[in-house]
């Protein structure tokens, strides 16, 4: 047994149909779909212009800020280097102009004024001191153990690496005309250092070449240093002010000093992303590097006029996906419909199949006897047994459509009433015993004398009658169905037993289903409306029972139906008028 009701269309062709047409064969089912597909691949271009949009939009807002940022960082670098010549000539001056030579000044006394504050130089305005713990002189082209120091000198082997670090950075990177210069050592050597090449003084006509140059120089201080730095990140306007709105330069933009060797000597917001920052290189004569300026987020949105672009990536994704996901169940949608309006087209054909085959027997009968074409007495009473049958088999395939119809609407409205499920099951088989075609099946009754439950008896009659007609129909010819009745103190259940192919397990909930019928079965010539065993588990829904198949001890399929047994005071006095009637009526 393999059959969602009696039979199903699919079996017929109407699967086959399915998989051969996917959304039907007419153009009409077609063009929903093809529109849904163009609506998402609209949907989609406009989600890439879209991001294309935003993505051009946020590049050219990154670039302006960098370029604001590399105004920024151009002008920083304008005013610390010539906060840093100023540094430097402060200390540097006397030694490159040979005043010590002229003031007929001893080494040590001219390291000291390259060390400390020049006492014939006036108070400088401008740049702070920058000077660290030593100075030193040495020759360029002399060993380094000849240099003398001032102030707190670095150890001997410490201060000849530091010598001739300057001496290699003289010979090779000091550029003509340069008043002076720094040079960074690294950390091994000992950091930066300021120096100038001063000529030795000209005692013949010979022209002094540079190795015999004189190095004055001193330590730069890492603090003083990013001190400068601070001062010319406050001390000017680095953006114009109809930009900044007249907001101090820490507020707008956020200054990073790199030294050549990727060392940070100031960082004027380290907590600051440097989301749009622009560089330019420090000069040649200040140890080289890079200066980065980026303006800060917290005023990017004053500077850019409708304010930094949001990022919509996320909600582009998100609206493609719901209208590719609203897309896809339409187009489910459709295709369930098509497959729906198959499945009708072969409820209708087999419905008419059921229906055609005994009107034309009433139709033969009924000529028959019009005609008076039977003979005897006993040929007319078989003409007229055919014609009852074959109007009971109409009645019940009109109610089994009816129950069918009313499906999804609860209880249909039914009154359920204390009964006997029993005897309303012998009923419904000594009915259906008239159906069947003689050697086709017989039936075999093994119910209990009764089964109390509240029931609506014309309901359950249908799902019997349902159930035999499934049974007879799929099963072989001669065989034996089994009709079988329980009682439990909460149930009482039905069975049908019949000795055909059974049910896959696979298949066992959807042959419940309205219209479809189980593997073992399909390509088969048994025929029918497809709807039985669905009337059947409404049925029992409805009375709050349920429905299920299992295998038949036989080996065929056996299709159990079990509703809520009625309260035993109900049934003890149910049995007691059942007994009361049969006693009145002479039946033991």
């Amino acid at each position: 047994m393999s059959e969602g009701g009696d039979g199903a269309g699919l079996a017929r062709g109407g699967g086959r149909r399915w998989k051969r047409h996917a959304f039907g064969p007419a153009w009409g089912r077609r063009l929903p779909v093809a529109l849904l597909l163009l609506s998402l691949g609209i949907a989609g271009l406009g989600a890439v212009d879209a991001y294309r949009s935003q993505h051009s939009h946020a590049a050219t807002t990154a670039s302006l800020l960098r370029d604001y940022g590399g105004f920024a960082a151009f002008t920083y670098q304008q005013r610390s280097g010539q906060l840093l010549a100023e540094a430097l000539d402060r200390r540097l001056r006397i030694a490159r102009s040979n005043q010590m030579f002229l003031l007929g000044l001893a080494t040590e006394q001219c390291l000291l004024l390259v060390l400390g504050e020049p006492a014939t130089e006036p108070q400088c305005r401008c740049a702070p001191s920058i000077a660290g713990d030593y100075a030193f002189f040495a020759r360029v082209g002399q060993d380094a153990a000849s240099a003398r120091w001032a102030g707190r000198a670095p150890k001997p082997a410490a201060a000849a690496s530091i010598v001739a670090a300057v001496q290699r950075h003289a010979r090779s990177s000091y550029g003509r005309g340069w008043p002076h210069a720094i040079a960074d050592l690294g950390a091994k050597d000992g950091g930066l250092v300021a120096y100038t090449l001063v000529q030795m003084p000209v005692v013949d006509t010979s022209v002094t070449a540079r190795r015999d140059s004189l190095i004055y120089g001193f330590e730069v201080d890492p603090k003083l240093l990013a001190g400068l730095f601070a001062r010319a990140l406050g001390d000017e306007v680095l953006l114009p002010p109809s930009l900044t709105r007249d907001r101090p330069n820490g507020e707008v933009i956020s200054v990073e000093v790199v030294g050549p060797k990727g060392d940070v000597l100031f960082d004027s917001d380290p907590e600051a992303k440097l989301a749009f920052s622009s560089e330019t290189a420090q000069g040649e004569m200040f140890g080289g590097g890079t200066i980065r300026a980026s303006i800060l987020p917290s005023v990017a949105d004053d500077l850019i006029i409708g304010g930094l672009p949001r990022e919509r990536t996320p909600l582009l994704v998100l609206v493609f996906a719901v209208a590719g996901a609203l897309a896809v169940l339409a187009i489910l949608q459709l295709r369930r419909e098509d497959r729906l309006a198959l499945l009708r087209q072969d409820f209708v054909a087999s419905v008419s199949h059921e229906l055609r085959t005994p009107l034309a027997q009433v139709r033969l009968f009924t000529e028959t006897l019009r005609l008076g074409r039977t003979r005897t007495e006993q040929q007319r009473e078989w003409a007229l047994e055919n014609i009852d049958r074959e109007t009971h088999r109409l009645s019940n395939l009109v109610d089994k459509i009816l129950h069918f119809s009313r499906s999804g609407h609860g209880a249909h409205g039914m009154r359920r009433e204390p009964g006997d499920l029993a005897d309303t099951v012998r009923e419904a088989m000594s009915s259906f015993e008239r159906l069947i075609p003689p050697g086709k099946a017989s039936l075999e009754s093994l119910l209990p004398s009764r089964l109390p439950a509240e029931l609506h008896a014309d309901s359950i009659r249908q799902v019997v009658l349902n159930l035999l007609d499934n049974a007879i129909r799929y099963g072989p010819r001669g065989q034996v169905v089994r009709v079988r009745g329980e009682r439990s103190s909460s149930s009482v259940r039905i069975s049908v037993d019949d000795e055909g192919p059974g049910v896959a397990r696979a298949d066992r909930e959807r042959i419940f289903e309205p219209f479809l019928r189980g593997e073992q079965t399909i390509g088969s010539v048994v025929v029918g409306s497809g709807i039985g065993l669905a009337v059947v588990r409404e049925i029992v829904a409805a009375h709050g029972g349920e429905a299920w198949v299992e295998d038949a001890p036989s080996g065929g399929a056996r299709f159990v139906v079990e509703l809520p047994a009625l309260h035993t005071a109900r049934a003890e006095d149910l049995d007691g008028r059942v007994a009361g009637i049969r006693s009145a009526s002479g039946v033991a």
